[in-house]
């Protein structure tokens, strides 16, 4: 495939060439795409399409694309989210605070802030640890400030970072951070926000549900969060801040003899019914937010996904980007020819 062609992209005309992707295009043209992994995986780079033939990759949802998959064919118009720069930012551990036995809160005290959207994750790398992809969110009881990062990170035995937490890693240790990445952020809206998080993805997706509430406070929400064992239910107070203002709150168990203030089962089985007009935010285990991801196809409702994979797996957790959609979601849900991530809840 040869020849030059036109994209637009938000509002701006640039000279490409078919069969360039999305994103070549952009970057080649000094209009970058926010973009991360350039992988099909992180959906960083997720844009829609107003008018024009793409080959979408398989990656196609509704009338959107992932620009580092997708490749012009013809004219093509897309826009995109405009997000913050992605900048590299230095500070100092403040505090290391544990907040169940497996579960501890970092906050990290920036030398200058770092400006990012409720939903959106960083890197960030300890000194002699490798990098890792964190989201900043709030304490649970609502606190924050501008020049601090709030972390809550689960502890894994044997973890190259984590298992470091409160111990070689503490109050003083240096920090590096660059971001903000990510497409699971909060967006204004009309339709009902369902958000849906599972272990520590309940970070992020309280910092969507909070803003929501600050934002748009007449806006229907429905927050479903949970965990498997019971002692890693952290989120009860900001759950409750949450429904004091008009939320719908539900608090999961999927281990055993769950709380009475907690339902039994994942957050999946717990979802209201979706409808076309309904906007889902989901963050945890890639098993869950792939499931969820499936139900909100199959209703026509928009997703957003933040899945988390364990570190060590990380690499070889990518997937072919010749699958489509469905097939991606399947092979995340059940299949084995890829290795999933540890279990994050």
């Amino acid at each position: 495939m040869a020849g030059s062609v036109s994209l637009v992209i938000n509002g701006r005309r640039v000279a490409a060439r078919a069969g360039q992707t999305l994103l070549e295009a952009g970057l080649a043209s000094g209009r970058a795409i926010p973009h991360d992994c350039a992988t099909g995986q992180c959906d960083t780079c997720r844009v829609r399409v107003y008018s024009g033939t793409v080959d979408d990759a398989g990656t196609r949802v509704g009338d959107t694309v992932l620009a580092c998959r997708a490749r012009l064919m013809t004219e093509t118009v897309i826009e995109f989210d405009e997000v913050p720069d992605t900048v590299r930012r230095s500070g100092t551990v403040g505090s290391v605070v544990p907040l169940t036995p497996d579960i501890v809160e970092v906050t990290v005290r920036l030398r200058k802030p770092l400006a990012s959207l409720p939903g959106q994750y960083v890197r960030v790398t300890f000194p002699g640890c490798p990098p890792r992809d964190y989201s900043p969110t709030l304490r649970t009881d609502g606190s924050g400030e501008l020049n601090e990062l709030i972390f809550q990170i689960r502890r894994l035995n044997g973890g190259a970072v984590s298992s470091r937490l409160g111990e070689r890693i503490g109050a003083g240790s240096d920090v590096k951070v660059e971001g903000p990445f990510g497409h699971a952020f909060h967006r204004l809206g009309r339709g009902r926000l369902v958000v849906v998080a599972a272990g520590v993805g309940f970070a992020p997706a309280w910092a969507v549900a909070r803003a929501s509430r600050l934002r748009e406070p007449e806006r229907d929400l429905v927050v479903v969060a949970g965990a498997r064992h019971a002692h890693n239910l952290y989120m009860r107070p900001a759950l409750e801040w949450l429904r004091d203002r008009g939320a719908t709150t539900i608090l999961t168990c999927s281990g055993a003899n769950p709380p009475e203030d907690a339902r039994p089962g994942r957050p999946t089985q717990h979802l209201p019914f979706l409808a076309p007009t309904d906007t889902v935010i989901t963050a945890g285990g890639s098993e869950m937010v792939a499931a969820v991801q499936f139900i909100a196809a199959a209703a026509g409702a928009t997703c957003y996904a933040d899945p988390f994979y364990s570190a060590a797996r990380a690499e070889t957790a990518k997937l072919p980007g010749e699958l489509n959609f469905i097939q991606r979601l399947l092979q995340r849900v059940s299949g084995p020819q890829t290795p999933k991530s540890q279990p994050l809840t």
